[in-house]
């Protein structure tokens, strides 16, 4: 096999009631020239006989078996091995649409961008819904971009597995996930630090990937690993810190931060919450004392929300209840405007 134009990475532990529908995806796509790195992370299922079954059926597909040592980790060793101008990921409880690394490719050699990102779906596997994000709503979308210039796209979700990754970028930059054993959210990290050496992006809300939003083994869905979050933004500040980036990038990166934080409180049980405040609101006196200042928020969604949320969390977890109410009334609100009124032109 020549080189590949692109490496498809795909991390597996523990994946065996989904793995055969997310290589069947990969399989199909009508861009053929690609190899697809899977790496069996210590799996104790079934997910490496699946693996083997599918890589003597097709040589575009390789193994990398290993001992488990984590999601990062995996995916550091992958990307060592791959060979494609760019990079993609596909998460093994996931699937992509027909033509997706097609489309990607395609923006790729149309705009020499460092990263193509589009949208996704939301999938329910049990229902078989398919909901479409709208990622990219503060003008990005159907754009070419440079992150220094247009700092909005550090706000857009860190949805890794629906981009292309320039390789050369990845590797010039060293640019790798925190290889901690059993952490969880190392996309956070990654996101901001591709998006942060990138000369250019990308951007298309065109849906290309059903992220699974029911598969009860995911990290989201647990109230543990309290301190995910912060440990990925420090590991972003010791990245920029290196790169002499901090200056440039202080902002957005104090933004991001606190707004995941915001995320990581509305997913813990109180107690954690309220252990993890403990640590966040160190972090933002801390950030203040350099500059970051509350009023960074204004213009952003959920804006005085998220203020209260880093400058009084404690007092915002006992407010979350009253948060969620009206986040609900609003989205409700929000469906029932689309529907009764009626389109331009009709």
């Amino acid at each position: 096999m020549t080189q590949p134009r692109l490496s498809i990475l795909i991390p597996v532990y523990n994946a065996e009631p989904f793995l055969r529908e997310c290589l069947d995806s990969v399989k199909q796509q009508t861009f053929t020239d690609f190899e697809a790195i899977c790496v069996n992370d210590g799996s104790t299922d079934g997910s490496l006989q699946i693996l083997k079954e599918y890589a003597s059926q097709d040589p575009r597909l390789k193994i990398i078996d290993k001992a488990n040592s984590g999601y990062g980790d995996s995916l550091n060793q992958a990307i060592k091995q791959a060979k494609g101008d760019y990079i993609g990921i596909v998460e093994p409880d996931d699937y992509i649409e027909p033509n997706m690394f097609e489309v990607l490719y395609s923006f790729a050699r149309q705009t020499r961008a460092d990263i193509v990102k589009a949208s996704f779906y939301h999938y329910y596997g049990k229902t078989g819904k398919n909901q479409p994000e709208n990622m990219f709503f503060r003008g990005e979308n159907n754009q070419l971009i440079n992150p220094k210039k247009t700092q909005s796209v550090f706000l857009v979700s860190p949805t890794i597995w629906s981009a292309i990754y320039r390789r050369e970028m990845l590797l010039k930059n060293q640019i790798e996930f925190l290889p901690t054993p059993g952490a969880s959210y190392q996309d956070i990290g990654f996101a901001f630090k591709t998006f942060a050496c990138a000369e250019t992006v990308f951007c298309s809300n065109l849906p290309l990937y059903h992220y699974r939003r029911d598969n009860s083994a995911s990290s989201v869905n647990s109230s543990t690993k309290i301190m995910a979050v912060k440990n990925e933004f420090d590991g972003i500040d010791e990245f920029l810190e290196a790169h002499e980036l901090k200056r440039q990038y202080f902002t957005i990166a104090a933004l991001c931060r606190f707004r995941s934080y915001l995320w990581n409180y509305n997913r813990l049980r109180r107690r954690a919450a309220l252990d993890f405040a403990e640590t966040a609101q160190q972090d933002y006196q801390k950030l203040a004392a350099q500059g970051f200042k509350l009023e960074s928020f204004n213009g952003l969604e959920r804006a005085g929300e998220s203020k209260l949320a880093t400058k009084s969390p404690k007092l915002y977890i006992y407010l979350r209840p009253f948060y969620r109410l009206k986040n609900n009334l609003l989205t409700i609100l929000a469906k029932t405007y689309r529907k009764i009124i009626p389109k331009r032109g009709n």
